[in-house]
């Protein structure tokens, strides 16, 4: 039988796979997104590298204004830029999910008296 620790931990990483997987494809999602982007756009927003792959490794700053970008459709969007505004929106959306259900074991965890195998 395993330890109850160990088993609150499997369990937790468990549940943060599917977190971890969401955010590294959001790292592909907004490359293609940046690239899609029409340069007038692009340049609007803070400085950010010129690589999209590179990008992210930019400010705080920047991804607030992509996410501003990716929150509304506006009229000279492509349809193929629109279609990507909605992937990023629903991946997001997932993140927030997998993210409050980890907090939810975390919290349910502790309170059960669990406690990190590691020191």
């Amino acid at each position: 039988m395993l330890d109850r620790d160990l088993l609150g931990t499997l369990l937790l990483a468990a549940v943060f796979v599917p977190y971890t997987l969401e955010v590294l494809g959001q790292v592909r999602l907004q490359a293609r997104f940046l690239a899609a982007l029409p340069s007038s756009t692009r340049a609007a927003l803070p400085p950010h590298p010129r690589n999209p792959w590179l990008a992210m490794g930019a400010s705080t700053r920047f991804f607030l204004a992509l996410w501003r970008c990716a929150r509304r459709e506006g009229p000279d969007d492509s349809d193929r830029v629109r279609a990507m505004k909605r992937e990023i929106r629903a991946s997001v959306r997932r993140e927030l999910v997998y993210l409050a259900s980890g907090g939810v074991l975390v919290t349910a965890l502790l309170a059960s008296g669990w406690r990190p195998v590691w020191p």
